[in-house]
């Protein structure tokens, strides 16, 4: 569709300013306040029924392009047994993920046992990462990836959003290793978890102009096994596809660069259909869906550019003043 054919459709309209849409509301009410549509976050954002251009002029903010041009679909596998996990991990490889995280559960492997781990894993196309490894334990792979062991920064999910990001930012200040990669969960509230990230790359790129510091950072985005209320209810089970579905989209239009979706079934028996489902939700979003087609999908929504701006000025605020 041309310029000019869009010109002609948007003059059609009518802008309808902020005060008549408080008019319409508040007759709409029937004598009841317009402040009562007015609610509040844990961090005390207010929340307005509607915004418009003008509400939200000022509420803009520059967030960098992030370090990854796709996100990686990864599969967590925890290493308790050394041939299990090379197998879970070859499956998942030859299913569509094209990312491995051992988690090593803070146990020390063995050179031999860490190749093992390894065997059969293309390490020249697939990124391989160690999590939760004891610095000890030297981990040296043959033709492997660079910065293979990390130590992720773990943000555990909070009430309020504002200390979550204080909280990883805070961590990432300590930390001398690079790159860095920030291990956050998403939480379900859909579009405050979109400003989450976006809000976090642009504090950190603060931070990182401020000590005058090029660090690399990664974001790696995980969906909570907290909200997962299985209960031995199938309907309830099966519902957690849909919640993993939003949480992943809302950490892929926020940012993220690795996406860890965990089955819908995790709390019964975390079934190799449950591992398959969790997959086939990342490769739905990025082939069928061209999630990965898009830079900062968010920017110019009003409402969540509203939502960035007022967690990155309350997290800075915060920080500051620690």
């Amino acid at each position: 569709m041309s310029e000019s054919i869009l010109q002609q459709i948007s003059t059609q309209f009518k802008t309808v300013s902020s005060e008549e849409w408080i008019s319409k509301i508040t007759k709409d009410l029937k004598g009841e306040l317009f402040e009562k549509l007015i609610s509040y976050t844990e961090d005390e954002i207010e929340i307005l029924p509607f915004y418009t251009a003008v509400t939200t002029e000022k509420y803009h903010l520059a967030i960098p392009e992030k370090q990854t041009e796709n996100w990686f679909i990864s599969e967590k596998i925890s290493v308790s047994d050394i041939s299990k996990a090379n197998t879970e991990s070859l499956q998942a490889l030859e299913n569509g993920s094209n990312c491995i995280l051992f988690d090593l559960q803070n146990h020390s492997l063995s050179d031999i046992e860490i190749q093992q781990l390894i065997n059969g894993i293309l390490l020249d196309i697939v990124p391989v990462y160690f999590l939760n490894y004891i610095s000890s334990n030297k981990i040296d792979l043959e033709n492997g990836i660079p910065n293979s062991c990390v130590n992720t920064i773990k943000i555990d999910q909070q009430k309020s959003t504002v200390n979550e990001l204080v909280t990883a930012l805070q961590n990432g200040i300590q930390q001398n290793q690079q790159p860095l990669f920030f291990h956050f969960y998403i939480g379900q509230n859909y579009f405050l978890e979109i400003a989450k990230f976006r809000a976090f790359r642009w504090l950190w790129q603060q931070l990182s102009n401020l000590q005058n510091s090029n660090s690399s950072n990664f974001i790696l985005a995980e969906t909570g096994n907290s909200s997962r209320e299985a209960n031995g209810n199938e309907n309830e089970i099966y519902t957690n596809i849909l919640r993993n579905t939003t949480e992943a989209m809302a950490a892929i239009i926020g940012g993220c660069d690795y996406l860890v979706i965990n089955s819908h079934d995790v709390k019964t028996d975390n079934s190799n259909f449950g591992k398959r489902i969790a997959r086939n939700v990342q490769h739905i979003l990025q082939q069928e869906s061209y999630f990965n087609d898009f830079n900062d999908i968010a920017k110019g929504s009003f409402y969540v550019e509203y939502l960035t701006y007022q967690l990155a000025e309350k997290a800075w605020k915060k920080l500051q003043n620690l």
